[in-house]
């Protein structure tokens, strides 16, 4: 009878230990590096992007949807989804409904909540998640927020934030983790992208990344996180001479406003105006095309949304849209043009145990990294345009361990290995127990 006790007591504790002992292998770290052209890796010496080439996945490239722009395109990452399904249609919009307007400051939850990005799904299916600087993170959605969360402050040092990143990961016990770095795109808007300032900031960022592997591989991370490096957009140079003032054809009679300027304007005309004012637009200048918003092609996914606006004006390179300004705008590269040129198509790198090693990938869309990391983390995504299909060949069927790798760095006093440890101590000694009784009945 006690033999019978014993082995019913181990059957019933032996799930227990096994599911406090957490399995790492599904930890994720998204980086997002803003404004990461595809090709600046070709410029300088990138030892460090170059090594990840090497241990994990490259695609030469990825599609970004329309319009190439930082908040649209971050939370299309996050989501999975075209900016016309995620709602986030710019980095400033109109709601008609709301009327009321969006700018990256904004925080409010009716703002976000037509998407479900990936620090909510995470928790929607009993896994933790962690931002550090990622458009929309600061916002409740669906009633969750990441379990840390940073509000956004540029000033913070990109080596304190990974800092921050490695507790969260470590000590912290965090599935899944994004961490955001406003560079390259700074140095590329303000010094162009053919300036020594450019080839300086890659050739830092390159050494970043070395040292955010350098701080993976000392806390015993290296075996357990799959790393994926990305970007929003790339950038092309501006030509300060190639602008065209819609107010100089078009006055406050027909246009009630100009939501956003630059190499795509987006425009509310004023009541009962918009065909008028369509007519008054549409043969303004050959490197200029304006779409009435039933008329904007279905392949730029960027029609059915009531925040896009009924009038839509594209601009070739390098020629931009304004309206009326009070002064002129001094960056010397920019990016929002067609998502289809090359100079708008950014990188992508990944690398981490379910990973394949030194592997090619074909270009893919950037809405295709929500469900790759889903299937990193073994949960189920929320309805996306992205396609699995695309990526799944990133991934290896068996995870190789590097025997040589330093184990996990444990953090005693956090709340999460705490009761962890606990855990394990005390199923250890209920085991210890059962066996002393076994072999003293």
């Amino acid at each position: 009878m006690a033999s019978a006790s014993f082995h019913t007591l181990l059957f019933l504790t032996l799930p227990m230990l096994v599911a406090l002992q957490k399995d790492y292998t599904k930890k994720v770290l998204l980086i997002s590096m803003d404004g990461f052209r595809w090709d600046y890796l070709n410029m300088v010496d990138t030892p460090n992007f170059d090594k990840m080439a090497r241990e994990g996945v490259k695609a030469p490239y990825i599609n970004v949807p329309f319009v190439p722009n930082t908040f649209p395109s971050h939370y299309s990452i996050a989501t999975g989804l075209y900016d016309e399904s995620h709602g986030i249609v710019g980095n400033k919009m109109y709601d008609p409904e709301f009327g009321k307007y969006f700018y990256m400051s904004s925080k409010e939850t009716r703002w976000w909540n037509d998407g479900e990005p990936i620090w909510i799904t995470a928790r929607k299916n009993n896994l933790t998640s962690a931002t550090f600087f990622w458009p929309g993170s600061e916002a409740e959605v669906q009633g969750l927020r990441p379990n840390f969360f940073k509000a956004y402050d540029s000033k913070v040092p990109f080596k304190s934030r990974v800092t921050t990143v490695v507790d969260w990961l470590t000590c912290k016990n965090i599935d899944m983790v994004t961490l955001y770095f406003n560079e390259p795109d700074h140095t590329g808007h303000y010094s162009g992208t053919n300036s020594t300032k450019l080839l300086d900031i890659i050739k830092d960022m390159d050494k970043l990344l070395g040292y955010i592997m350098d701080q993976l591989q000392s806390n015993g991370l290296t075996n357990q996180v799959n790393v994926i490096l990305t970007s929003d957009h790339g950038m092309a140079e501006r030509d300060p001479d190639k602008i065209i003032n819609i107010g100089q054809y078009a006055n406050a009679t027909l246009v009630r406003d100009v939501v956003n300027i630059g190499p795509v304007c987006t425009i509310l005309p004023q009541d009962g105006k918009t065909q008028e004012l369509y007519n008054v637009l549409k043969d303004v200048h050959p490197n200029m095309t304006v779409y009435l918003k039933r008329d904007i092609p279905e392949s730029y996914h960027y029609k059915n949304h009531r925040r896009i606006m009924p009038i839509l004006v594209i601009m070739d390179l390098p020629w931009e849209c304004v309206y009326n300004p009070k002064r002129p705008w001094n960056a010397l590269a920019t990016h929002g043009w067609s998502n289809e040129l090359m100079s708008m198509k950014p990188i992508f790198l990944a690398r981490g145990p379910n990973f394949k090693h030194n592997y090619t990938a074909q270009p893919f869309n950037s809405v295709d990294i929500y469900p790759l990391i889903c299937e990193l983390l073994a949960v189920p995504p929320a309805p996306n345009n992205g396609s699995l299909s695309s990526v799944q060949g990133f991934l290896q069927n068996t995870t190789p361990v590097d025997p040589n790798a330093p184990t996990m760095k444990t953090c005693p006093t956090s709340k999460a290995a705490g009761i962890q440890g606990n855990g394990l101590w005390i199923l250890s000694l209920i085991l210890v127990s059962m066996v002393k009784h076994k072999n003293n009945p």
